[in-house]
């Protein structure tokens, strides 16, 4: 069975992407509360914590939130 990592070991084996992500979604998203911001890149980032591949997390992890905050927005 896979190690399932947590978000304080996927920061810091993607450096400060993770952060630098969340950054970029508080400014984009400055509408939406920052502790659904930060759930929902945490609740993104566990998600993908046993891909294979760790590299790509970051960016995964953007989209997602992407999809879900715009998601939030239309259906409001």
């Amino acid at each position: 069975m896979p190690h399932q990592h947590t978000i304080d070991e996927l920061t810091s084996q993607s450096g400060t992407h993770l952060a630098e992500v969340q950054d970029r979604l508080l400014d984009r998203y400055q509408n939406v509360p920052a502790d659904r911001i930060q759930q929902y890149t945490k609740a993104e980032a566990e998600r993908l914590a046993d891909r294979p591949v760790q590299a790509f997390v970051p960016i995964l992890v953007e989209r997602a939130v992407r999809n879900r905050l715009d998601h939030d927005s239309a259906s409001r």
